[in-house]
């Protein structure tokens, strides 16, 4: 198979991906198209909003490899210095995953989870490549949906406006660590997800769960479950820790 050049892969995608796709701008559904330079080509508008522009023209020439300005519009005000490399970090995990579509060929599913306005927006998102005639992936497309991540959010806005059946006080001495943990638990995340969350081991969540955290709030025993109960009830569940108001991805890729 004889490669395309540059020239061939922009006008495919100029002549035939970007008509093609112009009829979806409007619709009520989140995708993009990515060249092979990972930069958005052409996407819907509510993609666009979803990022924070009013336009989906602006959008266009961008990519996961401006991380800055990107992050500036998804963080708002929360965009500090301090979780700057936390944000690259983010931004690569992204363009990994996008280099991995045009490098295997393959589809790649993930969790992306944006913080806005207190609270987490996650979506599963799903990249696919878009192939040439002649064989050769010459783009990416992105399809998006909001999903429930965090296990138990009807329930949680259900318990926000009534009286707790049992209040237990936000604890003043957890650490940073644990004060994510229980954030997470209280969302329903399981060990492995809060550890993938986190980019630790499970072995790590579990020793901290065992070792500090059951202590800390008097439960015998490692038990994960009394201590997501113990996180929910007391409400931990709508206080997200300024350490994880940060978009961050969860893959759903095999190991």
């Amino acid at each position: 198979m004889q490669q395309l050049t540059a020239i061939e892969r922009r006008d495919y995608i100029n002549n035939v991906l970007i008509p093609w796709f112009k009829p979806l701008i409007e619709q009520p559904i989140y995708s993009c198209i990515y060249n092979d330079n990972l930069e958005v080509v052409i996407c819907t508008q509510k993609s666009a909003q979803g990022l924070g522009f009013s336009q989906w023209e602006e959008v266009v020439g961008l990519g996961y490899k401006q991380s800055s300005e990107l992050a500036r519009k998804i963080c708002g005000d929360k965009y500090t210095d301090e979780n700057q490399q936390e944000i690259i970090k983010y931004a690569q995990l992204i363009l990994d995953l996008q280099a991995k579509v045009f490098q295997e060929r393959q589809v790649v599913t993930f969790f992306d989870l944006l913080p806005y306005n207190s609270t987490f927006q996650s979506h599963i998102v799903i990249y696919t490549p878009i192939f040439h005639p002649n064989g050769e992936v010459v783009a990416l497309q992105s399809f998006s949906h909001e999903s429930k991540f965090f296990g138990f959010q009807e329930h949680f806005f259900k318990m926000a406006s009534e009286p707790l059946a049992k209040e237990y006080p936000l604890h003043k001495d957890l650490s940073r660590r644990e004060q994510e943990i229980m954030f997470l638990l209280a969302n329903g995340l399981s060990q492995e997800q809060i550890a993938k969350t986190l980019s630790l081991s499970r072995s790590t969540i579990a020793s901290i769960i065992a070792n500090q955290l059951s202590e800390k709030f008097n439960i015998p025993g490692a038990n994960t479950q009394l201590l997501s109960k113990i996180a929910i009830e007391a409400g931990y569940f709508q206080y997200i820790p300024e350490s994880l108001y940060r978009p961050f991805v969860v893959s759903l890729l095999p190991e």
